[in-house]
């Protein structure tokens, strides 16, 4: 019986598609986040589906969407050293004066900060990660004016040269490749420090109801991966198990016909990715075989990576006995749920 593997992007929410068609090469069903100020995309085309995990409460719903739109222009003004005081009435302690701090100190009172309520937590976090989508926004805009700038040299040039511009399919294939790596090319990492944003990301995952429904999480953040292998190896004192690497093409024109060339590799390959995911252990002979099956993807999708001018590597991680949402309640410090007998497994693609 062939099962489906489904798959959840991270950190980013409301990613370029560019960043999420690789991924879709090889998962069946491919998740994003996106944020409450967000109209739902669960109907969009394209390689992904966004939807909100979590709800806030009407109240801190208007909130965030008020501040959202307060937020551009000011993005960097706030992160410099606003969005810990955002919430009336709570003192966060890395604000404390250092005049607060030695008083405690010389009284020997331990104060403990207010208890954050739910709400709270999760307009917290989206703040945060709608900081960090506004400045990967400011950077492909950027990204964008560099390459029309670009274009138009190229023009000039040619007509100081006497040159015909050129026209047909190919060129229009360039430019649709050029724009991509303009989108993306903020890919190397949001201005907000990654670890606080896997945090704020990871709060909204460990309160989803449909976290469990994703045996996989998938990133082109090779930051992301180190977070969690040392938060793994916390946990159980052993860093993750590298599985298989997958030679992939960056970018493909028509992925239906790389879905349907490999379909039978991916399928296998899935399955006992699948299996893995399933599994609290995984033994030398399943190991064996999921390693085989990531040779024999890799040969399918060969003819593709040799009309692709850019190959880019899917590297999977299993976290033996270690659920994700066990990762991520353990990054951000709170108590991790009971210890599961199945394995959390990553995919970097960089």
């Amino acid at each position: 019986m062939k099962q489906s593997l489904t798959a959840l992007f991270s950190p980013e929410t409301s990613p370029h598609p560019a960043e999420l068609q690789p991924f879709r090469l090889l998962c069946d069903s491919l998740f994003f986040y996106t944020l409450p100020d967000k109209a739902d995309q669960s109907g969009q085309e394209g390689p992904g589906t966004g939807y909100t995990p979590v709800r806030l409460s009407a109240e801190e719903q208007v909130r965030f969407q008020s501040l959202a739109m307060e937020l551009k222009g000011h993005e960097a003004e706030f992160h410099g050293g606003l969005l810990a005081s955002l919430s009336a009435g709570y003192g966060d302690r890395d604000e404390a004066s250092a005049g607060a701090l030695a008083s405690r100190l010389r009284s020997g009172k331990k104060t403990s900060p207010p208890q954050k309520s739910e709400d709270e937590i999760l307009w917290q976090a989206m703040l945060l990660l709608k900081l960090a989508e506004m400045f990967r926004e400011e950077e492909q805009e950027i990204a964008q004016g560099f390459l029309a700038v670009s274009g138009k040299e190229a023009e000039l040039f040619a007509a100081i040269r006497g040159e015909e511009s050129e026209t047909g399919e190919e060129d229009e294939e360039e430019n649709k490749a050029l724009q991509e790596l303009a989108a993306t090319a903020a890919r190397g990492g949001p201005t907000i420090n990654i670890k606080r944003l896997a945090r704020a990301w990871g709060r909204l995952f460990t309160r989803d109801a449909k976290a469990a429904e994703f045996p996989l999480l998938v990133t082109t953040h090779k930051e992301l991966h180190d977070l969690l292998a040392e938060t793994y190896e916390a946990l159980l004192g052993r860093p993750p198990r590298q599985l298989v690497s997958l030679a992939l093409p960056a970018r493909i024109a028509l992925p239906e016909e790389f879905r349907a060339a490999t379909g039978a590799a991916r399928e296998h390959f899935n399955r006992l990715l699948m299996t893995v995911a399933a599994s609290g252990t995984i033994s030398a002979e399943l190991l064996a075989e999921l390693q085989g099956a990531g040779n024999d993807l890799n040969r399918a999708a060969l003819p593709f990576l040799q009309s692709c001018p850019t190959e880019k590597v899917m590297r999977f991680y299993a976290c033996e006995g270690a659920s994700l949402i066990e990762l991520f309640a353990s990054l951000d410090g709170e108590t991790p749920p009971h210890p599961t007998t199945v394995t959390g497994l990553l995919a970097v693609f960089n």
